[in-house]
């Protein structure tokens, strides 16, 4: 008898500890996403991940520096010098608003084509210059849906600087495509 008793008692507990969870959300509460913290340098780049995938351009912009940051091209990339002197640039950089400007139309194309652009970061080191400078120098690919079967790799270097803010943002992009 005390078996029975034993065995059905473990039965009940464990059908009564099966139904309550006591590290689910409680009912009726919404929970807020936070956002990838910019007060790590590492983050700028989940962060532009993060808005490639949800093409995001308020995220996007949120990893520059606003007032100091310049977009410089690789010289050696075939076919950018024309279309850089159609835009009227002549030095192979841009800063912050055209940046913008571009990445905004680049999202806008993708989101009426239904198209989902990820760029991959992979390999590469950090070198830090103090307590407010860190060059984070990456390899990365994607696969433009323009070009079929096309691959763009190059390497990146961000040069994150950490702002009056305490957060830290891209100051210089240096993009060398291979």
């Amino acid at each position: 008898m005390k078996v029975k008793i034993i065995f059905f008692s473990l039965i009940f507990l464990t059908l009564y500890t099966n139904c309550w969870n006591p590290f689910a959300p409680q009912e009726g509460k919404v929970h807020e996403m936070n956002p990838i913290s910019l007060k790590d340098p590492l983050n700028v780049l989940n962060r532009i991940v993060l808005s490639y995938q949800n093409r995001d351009i308020d995220l996007y912009k949120s990893t520059f520096d606003s007032t100091n940051f310049v977009f410089i091209f690789d010289p050696k990339d075939e076919g950018l010098e024309e279309y850089l002197e159609q835009l009227g640039i002549t030095n192979y950089s841009w800063g912050f608003t055209e940046e913008y400007l571009s990445t905004k139309s680049i999202f806008e194309s993708m989101e009426e084509k239904n198209i989902v652009l990820i760029p991959i970061f992979s390999g590469g080191y950090e070198q830090s210059y103090g307590d407010t400078l860190i060059v984070i120098v990456r390899s990365y690919n994607f696969e433009p849906p323009v070009i079929e079967g096309e691959i763009i790799e190059g390497t990146v270097h961000f040069w994150v600087k950490k702002c009056n803010d305490k957060l830290w943002r891209i100051i210089r992009w240096y993009d060398y495509v291979r």
